[in-house]
């Protein structure tokens, strides 16, 4: 293997990392209620988040990919919108896991700065996804899977609010 190979992939991983925690800040600063809501489902319920995840989020995405190898580009173009969208998805739900491992860990600065608490998540969570197999594997698609879960029910718990 020759230097070039090994930058190549230590940029590879090292952009993966920073745009995940991009994503994960991104999510608490445009959505801040449902990133809090998806924190207290993960806090209170991360079992049901994670097999509704389970049972929304890969029949979709399974559905995206089979319209993706469909016929006609637009068709091809819906396909992998879905499963984009799906991925989206989880990863604002999975903000919220992010927020609940950046209350653990405690800084002066959280009270002036709340996305603060998302980065420093972000960044142990990040850390535990690029570890090899076991984070690619394992975490990255349990966090999605539950983040799904948990963007839904955070979702839905915000429409039930605004109808009483």
């Amino acid at each position: 293997m020759i230097m070039a190979d090994v930058l190549l992939w230590t940029f590879v991983i090292s952009g993966f990392y920073i745009i995940l925690i991009a994503y994960w800040v991104g999510a608490v600063g445009l959505a801040p209620g449902l990133v809090e809501r998806s924190c207290e489902r993960f806090g209170n319920s991360p079992w049901k988040s994670f097999f509704i995840g389970l049972g929304m989020g890969v029949p979709l995405i399974v559905i995206g990919l089979l319209i993706a190898n469909g016929g006609a580009p637009f068709i091809k173009i819906f396909g992998i919108l879905i499963v984009l969208l799906v991925f989206l998805l989880g990863l604002c739900g999975s903000a919220g896991l992010c927020l609940r491992i950046g209350k653990g860990l405690v800084h002066p600065l959280d009270e002036a700065q709340p996305w603060l608490r998302v980065k420093r998540g972000g960044i142990v969570l990040g850390l535990m996804i690029i570890f090899p197999i076991l984070g690619w594997v394992f975490v990255l698609p349990v966090a999605i899977l539950t983040g799904i879960g948990a963007a839904f029910l955070g979702w839905r718990d915000s429409k039930k609010v605004s109808e009483e």
